[in-house]
Parts: C-alpha cells; structure tokens; sequence
C-alpha cells in the first residue's frame, strides 16, 4: 500500500498527533508499505533520518482556508492533485478534520480516491464552559456536518469520539476505533534501569515523600488550576508529597497560585529530547520522571484520548482520574485507575488518600496497567489496526 499521511503541523514540531503520525508510518514502512507525510510546516534547517518521506505544502495553507476558503481550498486541490498524479497514493488519511479536512474532502470525492479522517480533540469535540472547540463557531460547525460525511473511513480514539461522528450521521461500520500508541520496550527498559532517587534530586523533588505526577500542556481542559486546592486539602490531611506538573506552559500555575511552592507543588517545562530525536517523545527523561513517582492524577474535564494515561500505564503508575469524556474510554475504575466526578477537587484529595493507604490496591492497578499498555497500546499493535482499517477502505473500492 501506498499511504499519504496529510497532517498541519509536523517534524520539527510535535504533539500527539504528530507523533502518532509518526509512529504509524515508521511502522507501516518497516512493514513494507509505503508512508509519505504531507504538511503544511516549512521545512527544518536538518533532514531527520526516517524510513518514509515528508513533503511541504506552503506554510499558510491553513490560514488561507480559514481566512480565504475560496483561495486555500483552490491552492489545496491544486497541490493534493499534482501529489497524486506524481506518487499514485493508494489511500490519504487527514489528521485534523478542520481546516485540511473539510477543504480536501471534495478532491477525494470528486476523484474517487479512498480517503481516511482520524479527528484528533477540538475538530470533532465542544466544550462550551471553556471555549472548546471548533464547532462553537456556527460557520465551521455548518461545514464539519456537511464535509466530514464524505470521507469513506474514520478513525476515532475513543468511543466517546466514535459517538461524534455517529451524531454526524456517520454509519457505525466507517469508524474503526484506534488509541493512540507507546513504546512499551522503552518504558519497561527506563522503569527497570532507573535511579528514583537520583532522579527526584535532579528536579529538587524530595527522595522519601510521596511523588504525585501530572503530565500534559496547561490547558483550560486539562483542569490544572485544581491542582492547587487538591493539595491544599492533601496538606490538611498531614499528607508528605511532591506534586510535579509536567508540560508547556504548566508555569502559569505557578503564576497564578503564588503558594504552589508553599504547597510541594513544583513546575517542570521542558525536557530536552534525548539524543537531540524530537521524535524520541516522551523523552527518557520525561519516561525516567514518570518511573520515579508514585501516583499519577490528571484532573481533567475532557479528553478526546489522554495520552499520558497510557504513558503513566506504561510506567506502572497507579492512575488518579476523573470520569471525563475520553478518559472513561482508557480507564477502567478499579482495574487501571481511579475515578471520581469531574471539576471536584476535595475527591480527587481524598482517591489520593485512599490509595496511599491501600498498597495492596496500589500494586494491583500498577501491574494491569503494565500489562494492559503492552496488549493494547504498544504501537505495532496499533499500526495493526490502521492497517486493517485501510485494507477493509481499499477492498471497498
């Protein structure tokens, strides 16, 4: 098979959707196939070492669809048909439906070719109380309901995003729900070499008190600015903890909390990409913080996957959680995590609690998530799905 990849943002900017982009045609390559990524980042000063290809669209394509529909969606069509007359692709998946999706979906159509659209967060999912979303705007909302349908085949992370698309009058047998991966060998590598003390003096964090970890960008979604007041009550139940949060932008927590320091609360930006691979993500140092702490809490509100949950599973961390859109699709209560109702900090305090006291049930969640992140997430797993997924869309055609 020959597969194009079409996706905004690419090497030397990452993300998870970026890095899953990568991980899927590493691993369809390695396999045989084709890969060819197609986006719209100028290109980087250094070609990285890959076993598949990447090809630049003009940088402001997306602007122009958004800002000049008419302009960006005839240079669009314009570049996508050259591609295809040139490299004969077998099938495109679009990740992110809004802006390429919705502006490539009638090239595809018009010209019969078999096409993918895997929506990554705020291109399928709205969440009105914080802005969330693409579809609050009527205009792209108007659009997504009349695009998205025209795709032959759709991948959705969670069943939470599977029921997005179904409420877009997408047919059940188009989308084939696909998590998003880890490299599992890399974490179980990092968790049996590493050094927790040493890693817990590296970023000032104390050797012998709890370690709480929260890993993700600072986001209204994300929930962190309960952080502060689970610790807060944490602190009044005579709790001796580290709270790390990991992430860009995670700062402003600080920021806007001014006791976070008071409160073992410590803010960690950047982690340099080991052996200077940007496609080395989670970093080793990131995957060695994960290995060195004690409990994982993401108090998010929504998710359309949850990344760092499977990250954290992969680590043997015992999950915290909250009973989120996205979150409730990857963890089970009782059996890889914990849960408790979304936006209630004092119940997040007091599942922290609980499980410090419960080591019997601490160990059991540790070892199903090792367990589970292998049988379920581990990326040639998940590149088995896409394949699948792509074999079912071209045997349609």
């Amino acid at each position: 098979m020959k597969i194009a990849h079409l996706i905004a943002q690419f090497y030397p900017y990452f993300g998870g959707a970026e890095i899953c982009v990568h991980n899927v045609c590493r691993t369809l390559s390695d396999n045989g196939h084709s890969a060819t990524v197609i986006c719209t980042t100028p290109p980087a000063d250094s070609k990285p070492d890959l076993n598949y290809d990447i090809i630049h669209l003009f940088p402001r394509t997306c602007g122009l669809l958004v800002k000049s529909p008419l302009i960006g969606k005839l240079y669009l069509e314009y570049a996508l048909s050259k591609l295809q007359k040139k490299h004969k692709f077998d099938l495109w998946q679009v990740t992110m439906g809004y802006p390429l999706g919705i502006y490539a979906a009638d090239f595809f159509k018009r010209n019969k070719i078999p096409c993918v659209l895997r929506c990554c967060g705020e291109d399928i999912q709205k969440y009105p109380e914080i802005g969330y979303g693409y579809r609050l705007n009527r205009k792209a909302d108007s659009l997504v309901k009349a695009k998205y349908p025209l795709f032959d085949g759709f991948v959705a992370l969670t069943p939470s995003v599977m029921e997005e698309y179904l409420a877009l009058g997408i047919p059940e047998d188009k989308v084939a729900i696909i998590p998003n991966g880890v490299n599992t060998a890399k974490f179980a590598e990092i968790r049996m070499k590493s050094d927790r003390a040493a890693v817990r003096r590296k970023y000032g964090l104390s050797e012998d008190s709890l370690l709480i970890l929260t890993v993700g960008r600072y986001h209204p979604k994300k929930g962190f600015d309960e952080i502060p007041e689970i610790a807060k009550i944490l602190a009044g139940k005579n709790i001796a903890f580290n709270w790390a949060v990991v992430g860009k932008n995670c700062g402003q927590i600080a920021a806007k909390f001014p006791k976070c320091q008071s409160l073992g609360i410590k803010t960690i930006e950047n982690f340099a990409k080991s052996g200077g691979d940007v496609f080395s993500l989670p970093s080793a140092e990131l995957i060695e913080l994960y290995c060195a702490s004690d409990i994982f809490v993401l108090p998010t509100l929504i998710e359309t996957f949850g990344m760092v949950l499977v990250e954290a599973m992969a680590a043997g961390l015992p999950i915290v959680t909250t009973d989120a859109p996205g979150v409730r699709d990857v963890i089970d209560d009782g059996e890889n995590g914990l849960k408790v109702p979304v936006g209630n900090p004092r119940a997040v305090a007091d599942m922290v609690c609980f499980l410090v006291k419960n080591s019997e049930l601490s160990r059991k969640l540790s070892d199903n998530s090792i367990r589970q992140a292998k049988d379920s997430y581990d990326w040639e797993i998940v590149t088995g799905k896409y394949i699948a997924l792509y074999d079912k869309i071209l045997k349609g055609h």
